[in-house]
């Protein structure tokens, strides 16, 4: 299973690698929006673990960019903001999931975990058929898990 985590303190994104590598996950870092958004791209990844206060571009323009050429791929969105609309607005552009920081370490793996075992074999959202109407156009599935 293949991470990228895109964020811009250093502390905290080399936590997040040597945590999630020691549970068995290879793990890449991008330390701003514009460098992440290209590793996101050009790179087969399964889940991207995203901040939204990046240095020039911003983790909600980042999330719409990856969404828009790569649907199948993964977010949860870990960030600061708290406020509730703040958390509509990241869900409403693309993220699978959303936690707040700060966090505890077992609750983000969980959370990986859920979001990775809810893939079905050709779809990165297995969403019921009712929720894809409440959606339209927000899901896709591809033949392949990447971009």
């Amino acid at each position: 299973m293949r991470l990228l985590v895109i964020e811009d303190e250093p502390d905290i994104a080399s936590a997040l690698q040597k945590g999630l590598r020691q549970v068995g996950y290879a793990v890449d870092i991008a330390l701003d929006g514009e460098s992440g958004s290209e590793l996101a791209l050009v790179n087969d990844y399964d889940l991207l673990i995203l901040d939204l206060n990046l240095p020039g571009v911003d983790g909600l323009e980042v999330c719409h960019r990856v969404r828009a050429e790569c649907p199948s791929l993964l977010i949860l969105m870990l960030t600061a903001r708290s406020r509730p609309d703040e958390r509509v607005t990241g869900l409403d552009l693309g993220a699978d999931d959303y936690l707040v920081k700060p966090f505890h370490f077992a609750e983000l793996t969980a959370r990986v975990r859920a979001l990775v075992h809810g893939c079905c074999g050709t779809c990165a959202h297995s969403h019921t058929e009712a929720q894809q109407e409440l959606l339209p156009g927000t899901y896709s599935c591809a033949s392949s898990a990447q971009c």
